[in-house]
């Protein structure tokens, strides 16, 4: 018997037109895959008590991921961090506590202590320390002139 293509419905391509829609089916679901695992949720860069800076507002808050228990969620911080941002006139390169922390002014950096050690240092006019108390809690604008 031989069979004709008459112009109806019938795939006359042997199966070809199949297989490529589900060829394009596969591609599809593997694309929504992996798109969706690129928007699912991070950690956010929090620290070991599972609190974090948000740059945008400025505020500190802990999220429970700490070692401390809880059910996640918001929780106040146990305690207001130290805050020091260092502006150097004339401009340098600046080190807080051992720690480079880029050139002045500097962005506001986290201290753990209120008692920090600055050192500066300049290209022509070598380098000067000096140490400064912080009030705890609060963000200090620390002012060097050398």
């Amino acid at each position: 018997m031989v069979r004709r293509y008459l112009g109806g419905s019938a795939d006359w391509t042997g199966g070809a037109m199949r297989r490529g829609r589900q060829v394009v089916l596969g591609m599809s679901v593997v694309a929504g895959l992996v798109c969706s695992a690129l928007a699912w949720a991070h950690p956010g860069r929090t620290n070991s008590s599972g609190c974090h800076n948000n740059r945008r507002t400025g505020d500190y808050h802990c999220h429970g991921g700490g070692g401390g228990g809880g059910g996640g969620g918001w929780s106040a911080p146990s305690e207001t961090p130290t805050h020091v941002q260092v502006i150097a006139i004339p401009r340098a390169r600046v080190w807080i506590d051992g720690k480079f922390v880029g050139m002045s002014p500097t962005p506001v950096v986290r201290v753990d202590s209120t008692t920090v050690q600055v050192r500066l240092e300049h290209a022509a006019l070598d380098s000067h320390e000096t140490t400064a108390t912080l009030e705890r809690g609060v963000t200090t604008a620390l002012t060097v002139r050398w």
